[in-house]
């Protein structure tokens, strides 16, 4: 018996939907999840043929098991056999209970097991429920399975025991190569994605990390896309070579090839859309209400320094903190500081940042500072050059420029979410008036 599915181009589907209807005649079984090849074709399933029980598998796999020799017919949830616990599957077992073939998977649906049995003459089919207990946890759990494995059905090989293929060869690497491709489309989607926010200067401030999150959304959501489309044309191109040189002509690549982009697009709209939500929660007022504050306290130090501090030479130096987490592992954190006279004081971030240290060697920084402190509280201190310009340039404006904008892109981000919506679900009675 030749497969029970023809193909030609992209209706492999509707072939198999028409061998899934139940025939009497010829009643055929197939595993719960049909396991279909490349041209979508159903390769795996259990027939009746001339008073025999036949099975088929990948790779054009035929077993043929006359009924006289069969002894009894189980679906198990799971099993020993060989001293290893197995998982769901069909066995046909001799007179003698040993296994003469051994199939993967979930058998049995619909009594289709039971009617090709009948049609067999075999004996009818029974399922044999697995004992053990999977929902208990720790030592006592493993007890639990330890004991329920002892009370497993223990099944021996016969001679000559077959195991039917239900799944494809190769299975494995086309599953590691489109883990590959995904992972190589997504990695080059967050890179893209991040460019503009890599490539964005250093005094936009905070603005530029939230470019590159939803940037970086972006980008991995577009590589998925991409990846999936690059999988598709890729089957695409398998079938419609293996079609053509069936019929030594070229087939009609429409049948293989279909346009996505249609619902890519949309797809990918609506990602962002609804990413772009909380990013405008979070760095719209977030950053803008953080970056009022501390622009205000760093006008307040600054104001108190002018008018009561004294000048000094000294040093901006490197102190280093160290912080331990619950597991031991070590944190080691630069800190500007500035050394004079005899006192030691954090430099403040002024304008966004503190002074800089020496990038290539942090611990050994030495660059001479003028030093404004105060008499009253030595620890509060700061470099004369933090003093001289506005607290409000660089950093805190871009800051604020940019968190002003995105709360005020609130209000219409929501109201364009609520009518793409509204026009998704299309008029009110549109689907009753349909439906009648």
């Amino acid at each position: 018996m030749n497969s029970p599915v023809t193909h030609w181009g992209g209706r492999a589907w509707q072939r198999n939907q028409d061998v899934l209807v139940p025939d009497p005649a010829h009643p055929l079984a197939f595993p719960g999840k049909c396991p279909t090849d490349l041209m979508g074709r159903i390769r795996v399933w259990l027939s009746a043929e001339d008073g025999n029980l036949v099975a088929h598998g990948f790779g054009g796999q035929r077993v043929v098991l006359p009924s006289a020799s069969v002894g009894a017919v189980h679906t198990v949830s799971s099993y020993l056999s060989g001293g290893r616990t197995r998982d769901r599957s069909l066995l046909v077992l001799d007179h003698d209970n040993r296994i003469l073939l051994r199939a993967n998977g979930s058998w049995q649906t619909y009594g289709e097991v039971a009617a090709v049995c009948r049609a067999a003459g075999a004996p009818a089919p029974t399922h044999l429920t697995s004992p053990v207990n999977y929902r208990a946890r720790g030592r006592a759990g493993r007890r639990s399975r330890r004991a329920d494995a002892r009370r497993l059905p223990v099944f021996e090989k016969a001679r000559g025991c077959r195991r039917l293929r239900t799944r494809p060869r190769g299975l494995f690497l086309r599953r590691a190569a489109l883990a590959v491709l995904f992972l190589l489309t997504v990695g080059l989607g967050v890179f893209i994605g991040l460019l503009p926010a890599v490539l964005m200067p250093e005094w936009t401030g905070a603005v530029r990390t939230l470019i590159g999150i939803v940037g970086a959304l972006l980008g991995a959501t577009a590589g998925c896309l991409a990846g999936a489309a690059i999988a598709g044309a890729l089957v695409g191109a398998l079938r419609w070579a293996v079609i053509s040189l069936a019929l030594r002509t070229p087939a009609p690549p429409g049948r293989f090839f279909r346009r996505r982009a249609r619902a890519g697009g949309p797809l990918v709209a609506n990602v962002g859309l609804v990413l772009l939500v909380p990013a405008l929660i979070a760095w719209g007022p977030g950053v803008g209400i953080t970056s009022l504050m501390h622009g205000f306290r760093d006008a307040s130090l600054v104001a108190e320094l002018r008018a009561a501090g004294v000048k000094t030479p000294g040093l901006l130096i490197d102190v280093q903190r160290f912080s331990a987490d619950d597991n031991g592992n070590t944190t080691v954190t630069n800190v500007p500081t500035l050394s004079f006279l005899i006192w030691k004081a954090t430099d403040p971030s002024i304008g966004g940042r503190p002074l800089p240290l020496d990038p290539a060697d942090p611990l050994h920084t030495r660059d001479p500072e003028t030093v404004v402190w105060l008499p009253s509280n030595p620890q509060v201190a700061a470099a004369a050059q933090q003093l001289s310009g506005s607290v409000w340039h660089g950093a805190p404006t871009a800051n604020l420029i940019s968190g002003g904008l995105l709360t005020l892109a609130l209000p219409p981000l929501l109201w364009f979410l609520v009518l793409r919506l509204l026009r998704r679900r299309g008029p009110p009675g549109r689907h009753q008036a349909g439906g009648r």
